[in-house]
């Protein structure tokens, strides 16, 4: 009788409470207060928020999907091409519907304790950062136990103790690359977390290199309409209308009435569609920063005690204000290599077509602005804003077909460091694996 009720105990939790991502989270979130002794109202509140967050999360995801899902599939039966919108939070939000939910998060908390008794015990100062940008190490953390299955042979735990690993190394090593060509204007005070270090190394160099730090772009007098592009709602309404009409021409008024109806212009149907999917983003986005803003007080609290003398390593965004006009010309040369891939791949008749990326342009082009700025003024601000966009959107070709069931969403991880880092890491892995017998 007591093994039954054991059983019927255990599948409960997992099954009822560890299987259901808001519940999990919510309760990582109630264990990490609980440690910290923090106040009943401040427990109550965090792990409230973290479960409305989720949902938040979940539900923005569900209205990505079902606004483009359709556009995508028909441009595919069409077409037979696969087209891609670069969105972290969308895939992200795809990859948590699914039963990988709980294995990410369990990759997120194993890999983010590694990752703070690496920078606990590393003696070396460029590498005391804390990576303190949640949402950024639940994307990778998602993206890894998608990719890994994808290039070895690997399942289940395996995968989760693998990626957790890969997960603390990256996020114990790669700050260090901006916060030491950054150091001259940051002070060592923070240092970049967002998928984009490598970007920001590189900016460094491609204006230090091509660049002249004379003419700084904080001189210049830009339109003021440029201003609104500063805004990620903006931008994404923007983009996707385009992106969302350019299918409908593509794929033909015919086949858009299939979709559409015969009540509604395809055309007023297509404008609606965009306009949902930046609705969709919006309450994404709001739920992912609800979730943070509950969870990372939790893990933070803990790191600062463990690692006094680390500095953080925070959301791109941070860095924006050290160089604002550099972040908007920064944009531009991403929007100008974005859309020139987006012609190079239709050009070449690839069978997956990349469309320009909000996250990539903004938020990448934003910060390697910014340190291409700082080491070769704004022609290094928009060189390094067009090489990281080009490379970014590029390198998603070829990571996308390694996404598991996120591959053919529609929807994939955007930021340049999953195609300057993670795609050799990954065939570096697929070949050591074909060495000991675990090649696919």
């Amino acid at each position: 009788m007591s093994s039954i009720i054991n059983n019927v105990v255990i599948h409960f939790i997992v099954f009822q409470l560890m299987d259901k991502a808001p519940i999990f989270l919510g309760l990582v979130s109630l264990i990490g207060l609980l440690l910290q002794k923090k106040k009943s109202t401040e427990v109550v509140d965090g792990v409230v928020k973290t479960m409305i967050g989720m949902v938040l999360l979940s539900s923005g995801a569900g209205i990505l999907t079902s606004s483009i899902g359709p556009l995508i599939n028909t441009l595919s039966s069409t077409l037979g091409i696969k087209g891609v919108m670069p969105a972290n939070e969308a895939a992200f939000g795809v990859a948590m519907g699914t039963k990988l939910a709980d294995a990410i998060t369990i990759t997120f908390i194993l890999g983010f304790l590694i990752h703070v008794l690496l920078v606990r015990i590393i003696p070396f100062k460029n590498n005391k950062n804390v990576y303190l940008t949640a949402h950024m190490m639940f994307f990778l953390a998602t993206f890894l136990n998608l990719a890994l299955p994808n290039v070895i042979k690997i399942s289940g735990n395996s995968v989760i103790i693998f990626a957790s690993i890969l997960a603390a190394l990256y996020w114990t090593f790669s700050p260090s690359l901006p916060r030491i060509v950054g150091r001259p204007f940051l002070n060592d005070v923070i240092t970049v977390g967002h998928c984009n270090q490598s970007g920001a190394f590189m900016a460094h160099f491609i204006g230090k290199w091509f660049g002249d730090k004379t003419q700084d772009a904080e001189d210049l007098k830009l339109p003021g309409f440029l201003s609104i592009f500063r805004d990620n709602t903006i931008v994404t309404t923007v983009i996707m209308l385009l992106i969302f009409l350019g299918i409908g021409i593509a794929i033909g008024p015919k086949n858009m009435a299939t979709l559409s109806g015969p009540k509604t212009n395809w055309v007023v149907w297509t404008i609606i569609q965009s306009l949902t999917f930046a609705a969709g983003m919006i309450i994404l986005l709001s739920g992912v920063r609800m979730l943070i803003s509950a969870i990372v007080p939790a893990f933070k609290g803990i790191s600062d005690k463990v690692i006094p003398n680390a500095i953080p390593a925070v959301d791109c965004a941070v860095f924006f204000p050290y160089s604002p006009i550099a972040s908007i010309i920064g944009f531009l040369g991403s929007v100008i290599a974005a859309i020139l891939v987006l012609g190079l791949l239709i050009a070449i008749k690839s069978s997956i077509i990349i469309f320009p990326s909000p996250i990539i342009m903004v938020f990448d082009g934003g910060l390697v602005g910014v340190f291409g700025n700082k080491a070769g003024g704004w022609k290094g601000a928009l060189l390094a804003g067009f090489v990281n966009s080009f490379i970014a959107h590029l390198g998603l070709v070829v990571l996308y077909p390694l996404m598991g069931p996120v591959y053919g969403s529609g929807l994939m991880f955007s930021n340049i460091d999953w195609t300057i880092i993670w795609l050799p890491v990954l065939y570096i892995i697929k070949f050591v694996g074909s060495i000991f017998g675990f090649a696919l």
